[in-house]
Parts: structure tokens; sequence; C-alpha cells
């Protein structure tokens, strides 16, 4: 086992978790920040212990550094289970917090839009129009533009939207030097663009 290995754990049981409460009690400065990374790998296959690490985040850390992921992870293992209010909810409480301190931005500006429109959560259109026009500038790479064409697509049934959308996906190199396959849409997301095809023809 590495050395930061013990809180970045994809497995959980009663052996792991003794091992990352033992590992976790002599950390100081950094306990936030492990409880935080540790919470995010378990998001998607142990939920309730990802939303279980995070509420103990928070109802022990020692200043908001990790708000931001803490609520990103939060978001993801609520969503895991089903719960799409509380999901909504963290989402909308990570855009918050980056708008209080510009310099912790994720990509929730597309993922929550994208995630939205992918799901038909009809109850937070409204919302999720008002944040993809608010972050149009923030749009850098080709996977950010499709979520943010492809949102507009699949909200408003818009063939425009959806032939940008198509466009974008096609780019196959990043531009970025030493990183060329950085940032590009990937065959995750082959189901939706099947459905931008029927909106755009």
């Amino acid at each position: 086992m590495s050395s930061d290995d013990w809180y970045r754990n994809n497995e959980w049981n009663d052996q792991i978790e003794t091992l990352f409460y033992a590992k976790l009690k002599r950390a100081r400065t950094q306990r936030d920040q492990y409880l935080v990374i540790q919470s995010s790998y378990l998001a998607n296959s142990y939920p309730l212990i990802s939303l279980r690490l995070i509420n103990e985040y928070f109802e022990t850390r020692t200043d908001k550094y990790e708000d931001v992921r803490a609520y990103s992870a939060q978001a993801r293992a609520f969503m895991t289970i089903d719960d799409i209010d509380n999901s909504m909810k963290a989402y909308r409480a990570v855009l918050k917090r980056e708008d209080e301190f510009p310099n912790h931005q994720t990509t929730v500006y597309v993922d929550y839009p994208y995630i939205v429109a992918t799901q038909a959560i009809e109850s937070e259109y409204s919302n999720i129009l008002s944040v993809l026009h608010k972050y149009k500038s923030h749009l850098i790479f080709s996977l950010d533009k499709f979520k943010w064409h492809a949102s507009f697509a699949l909200i408003n049934n818009d063939p425009e939207q959806a032939k940008l959308a198509l466009d974008v996906a096609e780019v196959k190199r990043s531009g970025i030097k030493y990183h060329q396959d950085f940032g590009l849409v990937g065959d995750e997301h082959v189901n939706v663009i099947k459905v931008l095809y029927e909106i755009g023809t």
C-alpha cells in the first residue's frame, strides 16, 4: 500500500474502515482533505458510506476549504441512491460556494445541467438554463462545450444546439501539446449523441 492509498479506497469493509480511521486519527492539518477525498472515491460505489464521511467532514471541519469537493461528492452520492432533490441541492451548493470563492472552480457548471437534461429533471430546468447562460464564458474543453450545447438541445428540443453539440463531439484532439486526448467527448455519451442526432435531423 502506498502512502496515500489509505484515503483513496475504492472498496469498503470493516477492516478498511478501521485502518482508515486509525490513519485519520493521526492526521492533523489535512484531516478535512482526507475525509473528502475518501468520500469522493466511494460516492458511486458506496454512496451511504460516502455520505457518512461527508457529514463527518461538515461536522468537524476546521475551515471551508474543501467544501466544493465535499458538495460535489455529496451530489454524486445522492444521485447514486436516486435522492434527486438532495443531489440537486448539493450541486447548487457547489456553484454558490464557487461564486463566493472563485479560486475553487470545478466543471459542475456544465455537469449539473447535463445531468438535469439527460435525466429529464424538469423541476430544475429553469435554474439550469440560468446556470448555462451565466457560465458560458467558462467553456474551454470540448467535453464542456458538448455538455453545454447538449443540455440546451435536450431541454428545448433545439436542432441548432444539437448540431453544435454533435460538431464538438467529433473533435479528436484537445490542442494541449502533451495531452491531446484530454477533455474530449468519450464513448460514455453515445446514447446522448443518438438522441442529439434525432433532434438535429
